[in-house]
């Protein structure tokens, strides 16, 4: 064909290219001309892509419409003349010779038929074929087709899909079926088959309802068909007979099946086997009942309710000891409103917190208002209890009302405060009558010392007494150190403290004591700073309760060594060692309680009342510490260990400064005579100390009441009063320290409370009486003396 003229030909509506065959003087060439693109013509119209080829041969176009350019990609000028399968690459289903039989035969064809459009993209074209004869007896063929790509590919994925169902459908766990728009059944798995022992042709239409119960079907049959007249979900339970003639509970749900434009199709559904799950219900509610029951007939108040606040169940105790019905607290917000009054809001929203325990609350002491306006205590606890059937989360409250407790407790508690403060009032006056023949003695004994005599006996004489009313002060501070940190009474004076520099200050001091007694005392401190926060006074207190507990149970000849490090927790250890008679495994847990002795023979000759080491561990624990005990067993010794918090990166700390330099600091004419006045209602104690600071060249008058003293400054105009707080006649030591203070003429220069009351309330009242100073008795005359010179210097 590549010699034959291509020529258009016009034919209504539009130009059509079209490739004439030549004349060959027989006529009617123009007819079939037209004929033909008069139909491709109508065919393009209609959306179809047209062409037309010759049948034979190579099957060249002589045809190529506006449908054919738009679908294929090509031009009709590049396509005219050229083989339709080449150009096309046409793949057939069938022979091209089998194809044009039908054509000669039947003069139509119709089928599907692969091309490749001018991009190169393979489309499926569903394809008529007619073949048009004329007379020039050359046959043609008109073909027409629209692509067919998509819908193939839908109807593939349909199969597809319907196969991939079928095949879930028969293997999963659960019995599925489908029901047409009309509600009959389908199709049914072969979960179902298998499970009923139906055939597939027995449980279409309305066949499996022969396999649900007798009991069941009708009510199972209604249920479907108000679901399916209404198309809306359905879902019931009912028993369906095995293939072994038992019935199961199942759960059947479905939902409608629709199509692209919405129509209804019927629908799919599963059924499954819950019977197991059916009678863990059907117990599960027998258990609730029970639990019920068991709630109704608590002692206890219990209320459970849902987040929504809905009061799901409350018990008979709650109403009887509440007063109130549960009509009249059909929600908790009633319940908070009757019972909480202004308080509700706050009760409300720490209920609503709750709701997101893992466990129980811990318990909540509340008072309640009840019905008829009595106010009761009571004790909550609650717990999550899960969701209901709704889906909502449930609370239960369980209370105990604690009203008759609470007022016992109350009384009991205002009885025991009573006792204590009868106990502090009793230890305070022990206290202080113990302490008031102590400061005579040694007054006594400094006077004889000063009075220069000789003889070896005396001296020893003087020295016993000098340390056994030095111990008789200290078993008084103790006891009532003890009894302080015991109620937490005692307050820290913290500052940052050098451990190693305080170790060995607090060592040397007690030095001279463990030498006394035959004792070696080693150092074990490193010499770089190790800082800790805490009380330097009350820090020494325990190291020499330590070390005074390694002198009493050490034998001469024996070693007692101080030790001092740092752990990698941040903590300072501080370890008293001694080589003396070492505690037994069963005494070492109890060593640090109050009143507990290693030793409890009766000769008594270690001593003690016990509470030197239940100091020790009171104020390392203070101190955010700990105090332990180690020992190998009897005969071998014991070590204290103390363990201290170390303090964060310490800034520099400046050194603290020294004590006031004293008498002996300055030559003896320096210090000059002091009009000094006691009072004091212990004549032994008043006697005693004036004689001490007359020796001392001092002027010196007594006053025995505090009326007395008042008089005695008036008159005698003292620089300096040491006066007794217990003081008798209805003034004492801070009456007296107030009207002096009051008094500009007689006010003295320095006023010191001297009591054996050494309390910190007993501090801290001296001081707002107007004290300058406050001693505990017995004072150390030579602490006295000293400040008595620097009075004297300053003044």
């Amino acid at each position: 064909m590549a010699d034959q003229a291509v020529r258009p030909l016009l034919c209504a509506p539009s130009p059509v290219p079209y490739a004439a065959p030549p004349e060959d003087g027989r006529g009617g060439r123009g007819q079939v001309a037209a004929e033909l693109q008069l139909k491709a013509a109508l065919l393009d119209g209609l959306g179809e892509a047209a062409l037309a080829w010759e049948l034979g041969g190579e099957s060249a176009i002589v045809y190529f419409g506006a449908g054919a350019e738009q679908l294929y990609g090509f031009q009709a000028r590049d396509a005219l003349g050229r083989s339709s399968h080449d150009l096309l690459r046409t793949v057939l289903p069938a022979p091209l010779a089998q194809i044009e039989a039908a054509l000669a035969r039947d003069g139509l064809w119709d089928g599907e038929i692969r091309r490749t459009t001018r991009d190169g993209r393979e489309i499926l074209v569903e394809s008529r074929l007619r073949l048009v004869e004329g007379a020039e007896r050359r046959r043609l063929v008109l073909e027409t087709g629209r692509e067919s790509t998509a819908k193939r590919r839908a109807d593939e994925a349909l199969r597809d899909s319907e196969a991939c169902f079928r095949n879930m459908a028969d293997h999963a766990p659960v019995m599925s079926w489908m029901t047409g728009a009309d509600g009959g059944c389908s199709y049914a798995s072969r979960g179902w088959l298998d499970f009923s022992g139906q055939t597939e042709s027995a449980a279409l239409g309305a066949g499996w309802l022969e396999a649900v119960h007798p009991e069941d079907r009708s009510a199972a049959e209604e249920a479907f068909l108000r679901a399916h007249e209404r198309r809306d979900a359905y879902r019931m339970d009912f028993r369906v007979r095995r293939r072994d003639g038992v019935y199961r509970w199942c759960i059947d749900s479905a939902a409608p099946r629709l199509g692209p434009g919405g129509e209804f199709l019927g629908y799919v559904g599963s059924i499954i086997d819950i019977t197991e799950r059916k009678e863990a219900e059907l117990q599960l509610q027998e258990r609730e009942e029970g639990l019920r029951r068991a709630i109704m007939e608590t002692p206890f108040p219990i209320m459970i309710h849902a987040e929504d606040g809905h009061v799901v169940c409350v018990n008979r105790a709650w109403t009887d000891i509440s007063g109130y019905t549960h009509e009249q607290i059909p929600t908790v917000t009633a319940w908070y409103d009757r019972a909480y009054g202004a308080t509700g809001a706050a009760v409300r929203a720490r209920v609503a917190s709750l709701f997101d325990l893992e466990e129980a609350s811990d318990e909540n002491e509340l008072t309640i208002i009840t019905a008829s306006g009595a106010r009761r205590t009571w004790v909550f606890s609650a717990a999550p209890l899960g969701k209901d059937a709704a889906g909502r989360r449930l609370l239960v409250s369980i209370a105990h009302d604690i009203t008759e407790r609470k007022r016992a407790g109350d009384a009991w508690e205002a009885t025991l405060r009573e006792a204590d403060q009868r106990k502090d009032a009793f230890l305070a006056m022990l206290a202080h009558e113990l302490r008031n023949p102590l400061g005579p003695i040694r007054n006594a004994v400094e006077i004889l010392r000063s009075a220069g005599m000789k003889q070896p006996s005396l001296l020893r004489a003087c020295g016993v007494i000098e340390r056994q009313v030095a111990h008789m002060a200290r078993l008084v501070d103790d006891l009532l150190d003890v009894s302080r940190v015991a109620r937490g009474r005692i307050q820290l004076r913290k500052e940052r403290c050098d451990l190693p520099r305080l170790l060995r200050q607090t060592a040397e001091d007690y030095r001279s004591t463990l030498e006394a007694s035959g004792l070696e005392l080693q150092l074990e401190l490193q010499a770089e700073p190790l800082w800790v926060s805490g009380d330097p006074t009350r820090l020494s207190q325990a190291v020499s309760n330590v070390l005074h507990n390694a002198n009493k149970f050490t034998d001469a000849g024996g070693r007692v060594t101080v030790a001092l490090s740092a752990t990698s927790d941040g903590s300072a250890v501080i370890r008293v060692r001694d080589t003396g008679i070492g505690v037994e495994p069963a005494t070492l847990a109890c060593m640090f309680e109050p009143f507990s002795q290693a030793e409890r023979s009766l000769d008594r000759n270690r001593g003690g009342l016990g509470l030197g080491l239940a100091l020790v561990k009171g104020l390392a624990e203070l101190h955010g510490g700990t105090a332990s005990a180690e020992s190998a067993g009897a005969g071998h010794g014991t070590e204290i260990v103390l363990r201290l918090p170390l303090a964060c990166e310490p800034e520099a700390s400046p050194e603290r400064a020294g004590p006031p330099p004293g008498p002996d600091s300055r030559s003896a004419g320096a210090v000059r005579s002091l009009r000094v006045l006691i009072i004091e209602d212990n004549e032994d104690a008043a006697e005693m100390l004036q004689a001490l600071l007359a020796m001392s060249g001092h002027q010196v008058e007594v006053a025995l009441s505090g009326a007395a003293g008042v008089e005695a400054a008036r008159s005698f105009r003292p620089e300096v009063i040491l006066c007794d707080i217990g003081l008798p006649g209805g003034m004492d030591g801070c009456g007296v320290a107030r009207t002096l203070k009051g008094s500009a003429d007689v006010a003295p220069s320095l006023m010191i409370a001297l009591t054996g009351y050494g309390q910190e309330r007993d501090q801290r009242r001296v001081r707002e009486a107007g004290f300058d100073m406050h001693f505990v008795k017995p004072i150390d005359p030579g602490s006295l003396q000293s400040l008595l010179a620097s009075v004297a210097t300053r003044a």
